[in-house]
């Protein structure tokens, strides 16, 4: 008797556990254009060497880079890196598209100059990827 009563306690447990759980799951896999590209940009600011970014970057993108001698490919991420330094980076809006979301984002630029972006956000294999992405002052 003592071990079904045991049993039957366990098992309440588990269910408990599994309906207090089941939200913080779904939410984590629910991660918005927004929460994505912020996490890209993070990644994009630590990055030593551009293939550390291609987990973010669409296939199409990936390939482009993939087309660059890999001798080039150091001074192409330089320039990337120098070009796209933003601080205060904040996005002010998320539009869905039909293959994903644009977003439009503001910063400032190395030289303390606000700029503005428009990035495209795409949903490859059920995951988020970045696109493109335009600033301009």
């Amino acid at each position: 008797m003592r071990s079904i009563s045991a049993l039957r306690r366990v098992v309440a447990l588990a269910v408990i556990v599994g309906f207090v759980a089941a939200p913080s799951i779904g939410e984590a896999q629910a991660q918005t254009a927004t929460q994505f590209y912020v996490a890209y940009r993070a990644a994009f600011d630590k990055a030593k060497k551009v293939e550390e970014l291609f987990p973010y970057m669409s296939k199409a993108t990936v390939a482009e880079i993939n087309g660059t001698p890999a001798a080039e490919r150091p001074a192409m991420f330089d320039m990337m890196k120098t070009m796209g330094t933003l601080t205060g980076l904040n996005v002010l809006s998320e539009t869905k598209t039909a293959d994903g979301a644009t977003l439009t984002a503001e910063g400032m630029d190395p030289d303390k100059h606000k700029v503005t972006g428009t990035i495209a956000i795409v949903k490859e294999g059920g995951a988020w990827k970045v696109g493109s992405e335009s600033w301009k002052n």
